[in-house]
């Protein structure tokens, strides 16, 4: 029996980020699938020890624990040194690094997911060392990886046009949202101050100031909207553009929310907006559709692919654009209702079951051939 090992090294024992909530989830399902379909392979987790809470207990018998890493030099150290020889000890045949960056050895076959290629498209926003970090290791990781996974085709074409040692290997495994539908509130229940919904931990090329320059386009211009955030304002460029503009009355901070306070919020609001300036596929924007939601979102990278046909969408440089939309949904009749359907159908396309059966197709070829 060939065994693949999952590499999630990266993951700590706090809350999970977007690469940690994917791997986990899509380890899970993967691990659901192949018991359903009796695949050839045994499964093995590497995870620091500390972790086991963010994993089923039916996937923590697959874990096999680590020293926990208490820095992140040590952590990448421990992954590219002794990762490796674990792996060699545990016959691996194939090591899948879901969080960008591989060993450089350690199974016969390596495989990465490289979720998008931020640091190269809009290098102004990332932090110095973490760019200096992936302009070292994400070539050398695609070098000697078989197979690349990504999650968007818009990100595909970023990896090969900035990693040239990538083209041929890339395989695109959409994500899907974690919620169902639930009861919004009709539009005539809304009050006299609407609310829209953003839900992001706040880096720059979440564009957050957009959303805060249309809300005082639209004030300027007699109609009062206000705006609630949901997760970390990680600069204070909400704090920040909340005073310049003078709307802190119309906006709050909710910060970190379980998921029912995040329906909650969701269910009266009259939309979910992604102002992004670079997404490698938009999370918020899938689960917007899959609970139901209106979607206003920018028209750039990955989100026309992951939002279809069911959203507003703008030009995420343009604040009057994005008033304009806002105020679409308010003018128009309906308008959310049919958004509202035509988000649902949208995001049937994604599952985390279609993603699982994408991935261990992937593996499939490199394993066993077509």
């Amino acid at each position: 029996m060939k065994i693949i090992g999952f590499n999630h090294l990266f993951i700590d024992s706090g809350a999970l980020t977007g690469p940690g909530y994917y791997a986990v989830q899509l380890l899970e399902h993967v691990l659901a699938l192949a018991k359903e379909e009796l695949s050839p392979y045994e499964f093995l987790v590497f995870a620091q020890d500390g972790t086991q809470h963010h994993y089923s207990e039916n996937t923590q018998a697959h874990l096999v624990l680590v020293p926990s890493r208490r820095s992140r030099f040590s952590r990448v150290a421990w992954e590219q040194i002794m990762l490796p020889i674990w792996s060699i000890r545990e016959k691996v045949d194939l090591l899948f690094s879901p969080g960008f960056v591989s060993p450089t050895y350690g199974a016969p076959i390596l495989a990465t997911t490289i979720p998008d290629m931020y640091y190269r498209a809009v290098p102004e926003f990332v932090e110095r060392y973490q760019r200096l970090y992936w302009h070292v290791m994400l070539p050398i990781t695609t070098r000697v990886s078989k197979l690349i996974i990504t999650i968007s085709d818009s990100s595909k074409r970023d990896i090969e046009q900035y990693l040239p040692d990538a083209r041929g290997k890339v395989t695109v495994t959409p994500l899907a949202s974690r919620f169902g539908p639930i009861d919004i509130v009709d539009e005539d229940e809304w009050g006299e101050e609407p609310y829209i919904l953003v839900i992001a931990n706040l880096t720059p090329n979440k564009n957050i100031s957009c959303v805060v320059e249309a809300l005082a386009i639209l004030r300027d211009n007699g109609r009062s909207v206000k705006l609630i955030h949901i997760g970390i304002d990680l600069r204070g460029e909400l704090a920040q553009a909340v005073t310049e503009y003078n709307l802190s009355e119309q906006v709050r901070s909710l910060g970190k929310v379980d998921d029912e306070s995040l329906k909650d919020a969701a269910r009266s609001c009259l939309c979910i907006v992604v102002p992004s300036l670079y997404e490698g596929f938009g999370m918020p924007a899938i689960e917007a559709q899959a609970l139901g939601v209106p979607l206003i979102c920018s028209d750039r990278s990955a989100l026309p692919e992951v939002a279809g046909d069911a959203a507003l969408m703008f030009d995420p440089l343009n604040p009057t654009e994005l008033a304009g939309c806002i105020s679409k949904l308010l003018n128009e009749r309906g308008l959310r209702e049919k958004m509202r359907r035509k988000g649902f159908i949208n995001a049937r396309k994604f599952s985390w079951q279609a993603t699982a059966k994408l991935t261990l197709d992937a593996f499939d070829k490199q394993l066993i051939g077509d």
